[in-house]
């Protein structure tokens, strides 16, 4: 505790408070999660993420009330598809009844979740559409979906082709095509804080019958707004995540049949109850790192030293599997 104590102290140093989100390995295994999250309070920090496969959250309640008192704001729960055929391929177990469990217990405590799917092409790329799905049966306690094309880390013997990866742009197009154009591309925008060849981003609100109205959108050609420096875009992309991806107000509207008093006023009025964001990052491993976008980045990896790095150079592998950054020191 002392050295989390000391990482925090560090972060609040260089310019904190910021969005913390703990992450493993699995956070969950630890006994005293709750109290680095009451630590980091303490502190001054206000917005938790546990990124986590859920499964002791589906088997312990307890657990969970623990986070939620202590501070947690939302869960980003791994996500991979809607059948337990590819959790078996990409996991190794069936997982799904874990999975939805997970999200039915943060429901019952009001804990905002977001589903984290890992995207590998050819096993749930077909499943884009449907996790989407999914995750709006749960809203709006399921606050958002973030899909992640697969990245290449640990041991592998030839170096993955062409056909092993998907970029944003595929899966943008499988959310319109799986959706039927419920979402759109032109729903879509690149991020404002990170590189823009990082991640994509499309906010809706989720309407009384279940459809979705677009917030944002990319309109394509010249740009005559002036650019966003990137500690602005750190910033608004830090009070977007803290306040959309956790739940809603214990006391706000949840019910999908509340009474209209026109579709403008409704719209705006669940603007502050039923916001739903799909978004999408693209990791980089050893054969697609980008020193530019590394010097991009705002998502940053707390080393064992207190030192700030990029998550992407941070969990960098070798061929071979061997971490080039993380834990040697470096």
């Amino acid at each position: 505790m002392p050295t989390i104590r000391f990482w925090f102290q560090n972060l609040m140093t260089a310019g904190g408070p910021f969005n913390i989100q703990l992450s493993g390995g699995e956070p969950c295994l630890r006994e005293d999660l709750p109290e680095i999250i009451t630590l980091g309070m303490s502190l001054g920090f206000t917005f938790f993420q546990v990124n986590t496969n859920g499964l002791r959250l589906a088997a312990d309640i307890d657990f969970l009330k623990k986070l939620k008192g202590a501070g947690l704001s939302t869960v980003y729960l791994q996500f991979d598809g809607t059948h337990d055929a590819i959790y078996e391929k990409i996991r190794g177990h069936k997982l799904l009844l874990s999975k939805i469990a997970a999200i039915e217990n943060c429901a019952k405590l009001q804990i905002g979740v977001v589903l984290v799917a890992t995207i590998v092409p050819g096993i749930n790329s077909p499943e884009v559409g449907n996790i989407l799905k999914l995750a709006l049966q749960y809203h709006p306690m399921v606050r958002g979906v973030h899909f992640q094309p697969v990245s290449y880390f640990g041991r592998y013997p030839k170096p993955p082709q062409n056909q092993d990866r998907i970029t944003l742009p595929e899966v943008i197009t499988l959310l319109e095509e799986q959706t039927e154009g419920v979402v759109k591309k032109e729903n879509f925008k690149p991020s404002s804080a990170e590189n823009a060849h990082c991640s994509f981003h499309g906010n809706f609100v989720v309407m009384p019958d279940g459809s979705l109205k677009p917030l944002s959108r990319h309109e394509p050609g010249p740009c005559c707004s002036k650019p966003m420096t990137a500690q602005e875009g750190r910033i608004k992309a830090q009070s977007f995540v803290s306040r959309v991806w956790a739940a809603p107000p214990a006391d706000a509207p949840t019910q999908t049949n509340i009474p209209s008093l026109g579709e403008w006023d409704t719209f705006l009025a669940r603007t502050r109850t039923h916001m739903f964001s799909i978004s999408g990052m693209a990791f980089q491993d050893s054969w697609t790192v980008d020193l530019a976008r590394l010097r991009d980045c705002y998502i940053l990896t707390v080393a064992p030293d207190g030192r700030l790095v990029p998550f992407c150079a941070y969990n960098l592998t070798s061929q071979q599997g061997k971490a080039l950054y993380r834990g040697n020191g470096r």
